[in-house]
């Protein structure tokens, strides 16, 4: 049996954190509560959580510091907490943590799910907001009280092959500006497959990642060999006419964009010039500790793109 019978998630109604919900439900009684943090009780996500058996608390709008007294009692009698908070509000994970101390609780997974942030947060801006974070988890007021995970898995699968990362594709229309050269690999992961190894984390002994980083691989290319996956899934359609352009933008027209860039295009540049550095590779991964978990692979993610 799990050695954290009562979880909570806050951001649960994200892709994440509905997956990982839904997942720790799986089995009836193998956890004591499964607990959804939400600003919204009564929003069609938290009950749809709810009818599959979620316990949802009510936590204030504004994770603030003044919030912290009623956050901690939202925590009450939690064990883990997991945050799959977005990146607007990763900074306010500050206060989480200082409610989850306060509330007892024995772990706790910000919300990181991307890159090395150790090796690679220095140079890229976008993910700067989540350094602050780790080194509190760190520090020896919090970490002689609160027990941390950090969970890498490079980039999402589904936003590497989505206009955000410049691929249009329709049906067998596909059109893709590729970063750089295309030849540096990358490491992707897959949203639902990130919340299984979660909840297999959560269901396995607690010294497997009590205070590490444990870092899951969905599948690694680069990105040439994921428009040659792409281009090979569109010709294998029967009897229909297909289109097939790419293009390159250098890192130095990337450099120069980033100079201006503002808004959503500032962290697209960030993210797109990080794979041409290598910086969205992970240097190994930890799938190995859970053998029964098979990741989606890029193979068949992109055949269900093109059909």
């Amino acid at each position: 049996m799990p050695a954290f019978k009562n979880i909570a998630v806050v951001g649960g109604t994200s892709t994440i954190g509905q997956a990982l919900i839904k997942n720790l439900l799986t089995t009836k009684g193998e956890f004591d509560a499964v607990i959804l943090l939400t600003r919204d009780p009564e929003s069609k996500a938290s009950k749809e959580l709810a009818a599959l058996g979620a316990e949802t608390r009510k936590i204030p709008s504004e994770l603030s510091a003044e919030a912290i007294p009623a956050l901690a009692e939202s925590l009450k009698g939690v064990d883990a907490l997991v945050s799959v908070i977005g990146a607007a509000g990763v900074s306010d994970q500050v206060h989480l943590i200082h409610a989850s101390v306060q509330a007892g609780i024995k772990r706790f997974f910000p919300s990181e799910f991307g890159i090395d942030l150790d090796l690679h947060a220095p140079s890229i801006p976008f993910v700067g907001a989540k350094v602050p974070i780790r080194q509190l988890l760190r520090s020896q007021g919090i970490a002689s009280k609160l027990e941390h995970t950090f969970v890498e898995n490079g980039y999402f699968l589904e936003g590497f092959f989505s206009p955000f990362f410049n691929w249009q594709i329709s049906g067998t229309s596909v059109a893709v500006d590729i970063a750089g050269t295309g030849d540096v690999p990358v490491t992707v992961t897959h949203q639902a497959d990130v919340a299984r190894y979660l909840a297999e984390i959560l269901r396995s002994d607690p010294a497997i990642s009590r205070n590490k980083t444990l870092k899951f691989e969905g599948d690694r290319f680069t990105w040439n060999q994921a428009r040659e996956l792409v281009s090979n899934a569109v010709i294998h359609v029967p009897g229909v006419k297909t289109s097939f352009s790419t293009t390159y933008t250098s890192v130095e027209n990337l450099e120069k964009r980033l100079e201006t860039a503002q808004g959503h295009e500032w962290v697209q540049v960030q993210l797109l010039l990080a794979t041409t550095r290598g910086q969205g590779l992970l240097s190994h991964n930890h799938n190995k500790l859970f053998p029964n978990l098979k990741p989606t692979s890029a193979k068949e993610y992109v055949a269900g793109l093109v059909v």
